[in-house]
């Protein structure tokens, strides 16, 4: 449902009712103009995409000691995040007034606020699968949605997933394409093995690497000893030592909220956290022609398992308008609030100066 906001007050009335009846955890970002889609930057352009790795390295390589504290790779990715290198991260708030204010700042039409939870929507994921040419793998999540025991759609920045799938990041893309080759040929296996055998290979999972006798998917247990792996494994080990050569791959085809450290005062007053945008894999892969129109397409239907859409219309997302004539006033209602440039960046001292010169200005 396409909700018009004009006030502050306008828009905590119809976040309360969402919040009232709630099934999930919500999470919120706000854009300050009518995007076509909520791609994170390092989508919006193939060049980017293609350097992923070397913007990477390049900016550790540049500012060494700005990455002190970082403990992961994920951590390491968020900062980068914060300071705006293209990643593969949408910045979500769990606060809805932090994305009002993204969305009224600036940009020349509209503003948006997008609504995310950390539950899949089911029909959204079936269609994510279907269109990779895996229908039968939404029996794999439909064993785990809602379960607690594994959630494949939270994570924490410290979980060996996070930090496989952000230490991936900074691989070659030699051995993302290898990776992804594997990666496929195993989806396309589990789709055929749950149509014929009425099995979910999730079921042994905990037992399948363990197991030296299971026959099942041995390929994929030989694959993990190439090179392309081991050198994926061996990054994660840098950050965790303990990490287990193993991985999930259902994992890797979902997108993610995920909770990381706020390294500075910034992040912790922005009450930030991130949507981690699966890798989509095709992309990497010498030996298949796909049109980078179709990667952005894909990107964009895995972050729709997140969003949150219109009970009543499943095709409408849940989504907050402030049109353009409105910005200003709820601008200066949230700056009332304490939520203004100085709150949203506390570090820009050139923001403050700024600010304190045009409150006289306008005397």
């Amino acid at each position: 449902m396409i909700h018009e906001i004009k006030t502050v007050s306008n828009y905590i009335e119809e976040i309360e009712k969402l919040i009232n009846t709630k099934k999930h955890n919500y999470y919120f970002r706000g854009q300050d103009d009518a995007f076509s889609n909520t791609l994170p930057a390092v989508f919006r352009n193939r060049k980017l995409l293609d350097n992923e790795d070397n913007m990477f390295n390049d900016f550790l390589m540049t500012d060494p000691q700005l990455f002190e504290k970082c403990r992961t790779n994920f951590e390491r990715l968020a900062l980068m995040e914060h300071y705006h290198l293209p990643t593969r991260l949408l910045d979500v708030s769990s606060n809805p007034l932090i994305a009002l204010f993204f969305a009224v700042k600036g940009g020349q039409g509209n503003g948006e606020v997008y609504v995310y939870k950390d539950q899949p929507n089911r029909d959204k994921l079936a269609k994510m699968l279907d269109h990779q040419g895996w229908p039968n793998l939404i029996e794999e999540y439909d064993a785990k949605i809602g379960s607690t025991y594994h959630n494949y759609f939270k994570k924490n920045a410290f979980s060996n997933e996070m930090q496989l799938e952000s230490s991936l990041a900074r691989q070659s893309m030699a051995d993302k394409s290898s990776f992804f080759q594997t990666l496929k040929r195993f989806y396309e296996l589990d789709n055929r093995y749950i149509a014929k055998q009425h099995k979910l290979w999730s079921q042994s999972y905990f037992s399948y690497f363990e197991d030296k006798a299971a026959s099942h998917f041995i390929d994929f247990k030989r694959d993990l000893q190439t090179i392309p792996f081991l050198r994926l494994f061996e990054e994660a080990k840098r950050d965790i030592p303990s990490f287990a050569n193993k991985l999930n791959p259902l994992e890797l085809i979902v997108p993610k909220i995920v909770n990381s450290t706020r390294m500075s005062r910034r992040m912790e007053n922005q009450q930030g956290l991130f949507l981690f945008v699966p890798f989509i894999g095709d992309e990497y892969d010498q030996s298949v022609t796909i049109d980078y129109a179709e990667v952005e397409h894909r990107a964009q239907l895995a972050i729709d398992v997140l969003s949150l859409y219109n009970s009543d219309n499943p095709d409408e997302k849940e989504k907050y308008i402030i049109p353009v004539q409105y910005k200003h006033g709820i601008l200066d209602e949230l700056a009332k609030l304490g939520i203004d440039y100085s709150f949203i960046y506390p570090e820009d001292h050139t923001k403050k100066a700024e600010l304190i010169k045009n409150k006289y200005l306008e005397l």
